[in-house]
């Protein structure tokens, strides 16, 4: 996008921002309009405390307890490092005069892409990348892509137990007092499927580490390296951490463009986020949850078979059909109307059989049931507390049988 239209946007946008998520700098071909946004999304994050004390790099990076040396450019996969004074200033001058300036930030090997630190959040997604060299025309973001992105920076927060969850997590979770216990287990299943111990504990699409089952994942490693798309995600995530006092990285990055190096994790899950991912992209998010894996580490992924459920199918029936059919339709709708619903694809079980990238590969349950079968079938004065019982008893005894037939699986990839 040229410098103009850049600037002509922060000047048409006079309001305080009303999102803290940031699409910031697509230099490709954007409307006045789409600038106004960027320039609404740069200031909400950007006017941060942290910057406007002024403080310097030293000061800065103290705050920090990434090892930079696992790190790397989400753009050319070369190594980063810390950014000059001159190389700091290069980046504020590229984006021209606004309220606040960048004080720290990344550089990779040939000096070419910044990438700017703030709120001990390292912004690793390739839309923060500001170029310190010309490199050529930036590529268009396809329009699922850019939808998944907005939709996840523009997302709305609630308290549960203490701790912010996604405001839609109501329609995915079945919050019952009676059904709570199950759904609690389901939340920590991953955590039998990795390693006990080791030094970093990869989470990514971390989104805001919203219950207390999902920080105890991490429990026996160093360090939770958080990523995620959204910006607002990974301050909840730094809120609801800070309870347990675990340690942690964030990094606001691109499933497909992972900032990590090689081999750098001992464990890594991926939870409720590969079948947001486009269709055809879905092959390069496994290779790159595989690549980070240390050699025969376990990669637990959390996915949805939806219409592969046989299970549900069968227990949902004429309902489950409608739901099939209101899914390609609102698929169609949102492509030609460019509305900004949120992208699902699910892949089945023997796509995954035939592209893992790993030495192996397991299904296993993570919750067999969805919202739908447990609004139907699931009441406490109609014995809905037996049946989950059952239901819950079922998937220790046959967690195999259960994550092929159930709705949701632990994908399990041994690097």
């Amino acid at each position: 996008m040229p410098q103009g239209r850049l600037l002509a946007g922060l000047k048409l946008e006079q309001k305080s921002p009303a999102f803290a998520g940031l699409f910031f700098f697509c230099m490709n071909n954007q409307s006045i309009s789409k600038c106004k946004i960027i320039s609404r999304y740069y200031r909400a994050v950007f006017s941060s405390p942290l910057l406007q004390k002024n403080l310097t790099w030293r000061q800065m990076s103290t705050m920090l307890c990434a090892d930079l040396s696992i790190l790397q450019c989400p753009v050319t996969r070369q190594s980063l490092s810390q950014a000059s004074a001159m190389q700091i200033e290069a980046a504020n001058e590229s984006i021209g005069k606004i309220q606040t300036q960048f004080v720290a930030g990344l550089v990779n090997e040939d000096g070419s892409c910044f990438f700017p630190i703030s709120d001990e959040i390292y912004y690793l997604h390739p839309h923060y990348s500001i170029p310190l060299k010309s490199t050529g025309k930036k590529e268009e973001v396809e329009f699922d892509k850019e939808r998944i992105f907005t939709y996840f920076n523009s997302i709305h927060y609630q308290e549960f137990d203490g701790r912010k969850i996604y405001d839609d997590d109501d329609q995915f979770v079945d919050f019952r007092d009676f059904l709570l216990a199950y759904t609690r287990h389901g939340f920590y299943n991953c955590r039998q499927y990795i390693d006990a111990s080791g030094k970093y504990f990869v989470d990514a699409a971390c989104g805001p580490v919203a219950y207390k089952e999902y920080v105890q994942l991490a429990e026996g490693y160093e360090c939770r390296i958080c990523i995620d798309l959204s910006v607002n995600a990974l301050k909840m995530a730094q809120q609801n951490l800070k309870i347990n006092n675990q340690p942690a990285i964030f990094i606001c990055g691109d499933l497909t463009s992972l900032p990590l190096k090689d081999e750098t994790a001992d464990a890594v899950i991926c939870q409720h986020a590969l079948f947001h991912v486009q269709k055809k992209l879905q092959l390069t998010v496994l290779n790159e949850l595989v690549r980070i894996a240390a050699t025969e580490k376990k990669i637990a992924i959390v996915y949805d078979w939806f219409y592969h459920s046989w299970m549900m199918n069968i227990a949902l029936g004429p309902y489950q059909l409608y739901r099939i059919l209101r899914h390609w339709v609102g698929k169609v709708y949102a492509r030609a109307l460019k509305k900004n619903k949120l992208y699902f694809f699910a892949h089945s079980p023997a796509w995954f059989r035939k592209n893992h990238p790993g030495t192996s590969i397991q299904f296993y349950v993570w919750r067999s049931i969805n919202i739908h079968f447990s609004h139907f079938y699931l009441h406490p004065r109609l014995g809905g507390a037996r049946f989950i019982r059952y239901i819950w008893k079922m998937e220790e005894r046959y967690p195999e049988k259960m994550g092929r037939l159930g709705e949701y699986p632990i994908i399990v990839i041994k690097k």
